[in-house]
């Protein structure tokens, strides 16, 4: 059951942060809590997007700006390694608490301010979502709704955002990931399952660039949040009943 759980949930996950920019670690994170604790979950699901934030970085590497990474990418990354040594110490139950209550406050947010959310692209910004991004990352595997953010109001075509927003996820996973195997919370066991969400989230990526542009973006996404709200009502109710 998990196997096809991680399949089924990594091609989803593909297919949204194709379409949209960001949301693939938001989709396996309703999916791998099911079948791991909360301190594997992120893990599993980190190596798994780092696969495809790193195939979507390269292919659209003309529209990387390094003044537009660079500084987000370090903040990002040493607020997501602080988190994660802090998170392997946490007590289980009560970090999946302030998980579920983090996918509530994610739903709301998306779902009350939608196309209305946006923000100056100013020195405050960028340190203030770099900050917070790394540290849903390194808790819940979850950075990148603050981060495309402060991309949209950075970036002019839809291209280099989704270029920006993709070198980051792809560096910072993949500079947590050491972090997450050294505090335990990443094994060997993991792997067969880190290489078969790769695959899925891959070609979850191919249907996405197939068929992106035919489809309603913001009805997407605000099914995806609506059952992220869901999923975060459902795990809190699990965890205080």
């Amino acid at each position: 059951m998990v196997w096809l759980a991680v399949g089924l949930g990594s091609a989803a996950a593909g297919f949204l942060q194709t379409v949209t920019g960001f949301g693939a670690a938001t989709v396996l994170m309703l999916v791998l809590p099911q079948f791991f604790d909360m301190v594997s979950a992120p893990a599993l699901s980190c190596a798994i997007c780092m696969g495809l934030a790193a195939s979507l970085a390269l292919r659209l590497r003309r529209r990387i700006r390094l003044r537009l990474v660079l500084l987000p990418t370090l903040l990002y990354t040493a607020a997501s390694i602080v988190m994660i040594r802090l998170a392997a110490g946490l007590n289980l139950r009560v970090l999946t608490i302030a998980f579920g209550v983090f996918l509530i406050l994610l739903s709301a947010y998306f779902l009350l301010l939608g196309s209305r959310a946006s923000l100056k692209g100013g020195a405050v910004s960028m340190v203030v979502c770099s900050t917070v991004s790394g540290v849903c990352a390194g808790l819940f595997s979850i950075g990148g709704p603050t981060m495309a953010l402060y991309y949209l109001a950075v970036t002019e075509e839809q291209d280099e955002y989704l270029a920006n927003m993709q070198f980051l996820l792809a560096f910072t996973n993949a500079a947590g990931l050491p972090a997450r195997i050294s505090s335990g919370a990443y094994t060997a066991e993991l792997l067969p399952l880190t290489l078969l969400g790769i695959g899925a989230i891959l070609a979850g990526r191919q249907l996405g660039l197939r068929t992106g542009e035919k489809l309603n973006r913001e009805l997407v996404k605000r099914l995806v949040f609506i059952y992220v709200g869901v999923t975060g009502a459902l795990t809190l109710l699990q965890q205080i009943v």
